[in-house]
């Protein structure tokens, strides 16, 4: 039986998420720390079911080249090699001389993903007048047929939106006919700002996903799913305002889940390209060598236990062509004008 875990508790392990492993001595064989590492992932990595990932197959592939590593450098390589594996953001190798993250930003097929950005100087172009907050917070009108909407631009989820910065912008957003939400290029950041936010857009407290633990040697054994709650804000609450969400690839992480979250807003529309995904919660654990080695524990579900792991689709699909980015034209933000102008 799923249970619900409070929006305080599961943000609390969202910004605290990190389990220490300890060795009293430092041990620099290769070896053994290859050793410990393949065992670490294979029993607390939480994605290696569904991305259907042969770890045995990689213990055999990697085992000869750590033997033949000739120093901890080449080692570490090795290592960085062996992260990439897993193609999820939220892991990495960190020495004492390097440090090392996997690349999401890449498709499954290796080609780049689409930047459905051009820059805040075409966005800039949009508005009416271009503010940004002392945290970074871009906001403005947009008018269009004789029709007002506010755009708000959150650049990253490591900064919260605040009173300092809500004493600005929520009366943009109070005056429009409708709100035009940007958190393209948005990486991520702290569990708790980022479902905070997300709670503007609720009038009542809502059940948006479901989260659980790998706990057991099997890649498809968990903790019983705990529901993930949001309460409605009690102030700056926008819920009855048209608004529009603007996604692309570089959506990762905490700006991730906050999609995933928004698509149980019922005045919300997610525009654009689906967002980067990232749907673990990262943990530290530590090498006999010292070496910390991060990868997600914890998995992140939608309410009908859907992974959003490899991002969220959006509502409505639209792309950057390189001619529009030649032209200097949003084609996401132009949509999400028309899909307001339609409400």
């Amino acid at each position: 039986m799923k249970k619900i875990l409070s929006l305080l508790a599961f943000t609390l392990m969202l910004g605290s998420c990190e389990k220490t492993e300890t060795y009293k001595e430092v041990d620099n064989d290769f070896v053994h720390n290859f050793d410990v590492a393949w065992n670490l992932v294979n029993e607390n990595y939480c994605y290696l079911g569904y991305k259907n990932i042969d770890w045995d197959k990689v213990y055999d592939e990697y085992k000869p080249r750590v033997e033949n590593a000739k120093d901890q450098f080449e080692f570490f390589d090795i290592m960085c090699d062996f992260v990439d594996i897993l193609r999820d953001g939220h892991s990495a190798i960190i020495s004492n001389f390097d440090r090392h993250g996997s690349n999401y930003a890449v498709e499954s097929n290796g080609e780049p993903s689409p930047e459905d950005y051009i820059s805040s100087d075409v966005v800039a172009s949009y508005l009416l007048k271009m503010r940004v907050t002392n945290n970074k917070f871009v906001y403005g009108f947009i008018e269009r047929d004789n029709r007002k909407f506010a755009y708000l631009y959150y650049p990253s989820f490591s900064v919260e939106l605040v009173n300092n910065d809500l004493e600005y912008i929520a009366p943009f957003i109070e005056e429009a006919d409708g709100l035009i939400v940007d958190i393209r290029n948005n990486p991520g950041g702290a569990g708790v700002y980022g479902l905070s936010f997300a709670g503007h857009f609720f009038s009542e407290k809502t059940l948006v996903g479901y989260t659980a633990r790998k706990n057991g040697v099997g890649h498809d054994d968990f903790t019983t799913p705990y529901g993930v709650e949001i309460e409605p804000s009690s102030t700056n609450n926008w819920s009855d305002k048209p608004t529009i969400l603007l996604t692309n690839r570089s959506v990762y992480s905490t700006a991730n889940l906050v999609a995933s979250a928004l698509k149980y807003a019922p005045n919300v529309t997610q525009v654009g390209g689906r967002s980067g995904g990232g749907g673990g919660l990262p943990e530290t654990y530590y090498l006999p060598n010292g070496w910390a080695f991060v990868f997600p524990s914890n998995v992140i579900y939608n309410t009908e236990m859907q992974h959003i792991e490899n991002g969220i689709e959006p509502d409505v699909e639209v792309h950057i062509s390189t001619e529009d980015k030649n032209n200097e034209k949003d084609t996401i933000l132009e949509k999400a004008i028309d899909e307001l102008l339609k409400q």
